[in-house]
């Protein structure tokens, strides 16, 4: 496809993994092994005090999970910003993430709001194809659904009593329900750790959008949205190094 590698610069240059977490990865795997360990809070609850114990446990984990993660990942990846990029929020993490983007894509000729443009139809050209393979599992996915309720309305019609078939029919419509729901929690966690390539896309247009409209605004105006992250990446050479990866796609 076209954009292949400035969709790939997007997703690993400028994650969040390669700006902020990358340099914590110790912590990130105390962390996990830690939430793992605390899995047991919940189960000796329930092993304890039954289902009332279970839901007490599951709350003490949630309660746990948060405390950890911010005392363990969001003030480390603090530290990090500061230390590394001078960066006190991660409000401004975006702005530098946009200003990387923006430097990268000029290095390739994409300097102007016209040439953004048509490297944004590029890449919504290249998204089509990606929703047209969606709509298709989609459907697929749907096909399943239905033939779980064909086989579930004939076991009904050709075992069940007159008076059973309404609650029964009324079990299976929920039980499709409840698996057409699965079905996609279980498609929206596949797709977010292993199809990341359609929302790094998405992600990119409305980026490029954005860097358009500042262009436009530059142009108009005095005001200059990018001044301070230029500064910031003039004077960091991890920030250098991944702009100068020469960029020719």
């Amino acid at each position: 496809m076209a954009g292949e590698k400035l969709i790939r610069f997007y997703r690993t240059k400028l994650s969040n993994y390669n700006l902020i977490y990358g340099f914590m990865t110790q912590r990130i795997w105390v962390f996990g092994l830690l939430m793992v360990l605390l899995i047991a809070l919940p189960t000796a609850f329930s092993l304890a005090f039954g289902v009332n114990g279970l839901w007490l446990g599951i709350i003490g984990y949630v309660v746990l999970f948060l405390f950890f993660y911010y005392i363990l990942i969001v003030r480390k990846a603090r530290k990090v910003l500061w230390i590394r990029y001078r960066i006190r929020d991660f409000k401004k993490l975006q702005a530098l993430k946009l200003c990387l983007l923006r430097n990268y894509l000029a290095q390739s000729g994409f300097a102007s709001s016209m040439e953004l443009e048509t490297l944004q139809k590029i890449l919504e050209e290249d998204r089509t194809l990606l929703a047209k393979y969606f709509t298709i599992k989609n459907m697929a996915t749907l096909l399943v659904i239905l033939i779980f309720a064909s086989l579930g309305a004939v076991f009904i019609l050709e075992t069940s009593p007159d008076n059973n078939r309404v609650f029964l029919a009324s079990i299976l419509a929920l039980f499709v329900i409840f698996l057409a729901v699965a079905f996609r929690i279980v498609s929206y966690i596949i797709l977010h750790f292993f199809d990341s390539k359609k929302q790094a896309t998405r992600n990119l247009i409305r980026d490029i959008k954005e860097l358009s409209a500042s262009y436009i605004m530059e142009q108009n105006t005095e005001y200059q949205p990018y001044r301070e992250m230029e500064l910031v990446i003039s004077n960091n050479d991890i920030l250098k190094e991944i702009i100068n990866g020469k960029a020719i796609f």
